[in-house]
């Protein structure tokens, strides 16, 4: 967000900030019979990536504060957090999206306006992802599962699984994510990239990203390595080239 917001401010605008992507995610309360959360396991690391690139499932941290978030859609269920949060964890269904967004600046204001917009496939496949992780979960030995879908009832059986909509419509789905990159991607095409494939910015010799927002799309996994190897690439690159 921060790189293309900068360098907008300061005049640069060619292919910055127009083609923002994210990992549009889903997620669901679950609660079992028998412990599965405990006060020290921090960021749980078990994935399913059976459907990926398009889908992945898997559990995300769910201390009590963040479970409690997790039920804000059912407030009528989120004093089971305090008594049953040792039973509980939060899990997310995540795709690979056909969205794009964009990054601007306003007059006045320190943050940049962000705008993303799902297509009719993601809200499709977001549905298929929050049925199949159900489906997971239940097989898994799950009791209830809370989606994180305004006006609904928690899903105690697989019964329940037909009231999942087959395409999550706009003011129901509190979706979430926590990647961001593609705002100033790079490549050669002067017409649709903002940097080389070294991170220069076109037009410049001397100014270079090295952040998520150069990824010229989304990965479909978490994109943390990938942008520390490409910075790395990059600045060892930078470093060897003559004056």
């Amino acid at each position: 967000m921060q790189s293309p917001a900068l360098l907008r401010r300061s005049g640069i605008t060619q292919n910055i900030g127009d083609s923002l992507q994210v990992h549009p995610t889903i997620k669901l309360v679950a609660r079992f019979s028998e412990t599965v959360n405990t006060t020290d396991v921090g960021v749980p690391t078990h994935q399913v990536k059976e459907f990926a690139p398009r889908l992945s499932f898997g559990c995300s941290v769910s201390s009590p504060p963040y479970l409690a978030l997790g039920m804000l859609d059912h407030p009528e269920r989120s004093p089971e957090v305090r008594e049953e949060w040792r039973r509980m964890a939060n899990y997310y269904a995540m795709i690979t999206p056909e969205g794009r967004g964009t990054v601007r600046t306003l007059p006045g204001f320190r943050d940049a306006l962000v705008r993303y917009r799902l297509t009719k496939k993601d809200r499709r496949d977001l549905a298929e992802g929050l049925q199949k992780l159900s489906e997971l979960l239940f097989e898994a030995g799950a009791l209830q599962l809370s989606p994180a879908l305004a006006r609904t009832q928690p899903m105690l059986t697989r019964n329940d699984l037909k009231k999942v909509p087959t395409e999550l419509p706009n003011g129901l789905a509190n979706l979430m994510t926590i990647h961001l990159f593609s705002s100033c991607p790079m490549g050669e095409d002067k017409s649709k990239c903002a940097v080389d494939s070294f991170g220069r910015l076109h037009g410049f010799k001397n100014l270079f990203v090295a952040d998520a927002s150069i990824l010229c799309s989304a990965p479909g996994v978490n994109p943390q390595g990938t942008i520390m190897a490409l910075a790395r690439r990059n600045a060892l690159h930078y470093l060897t080239q003559k004056p």
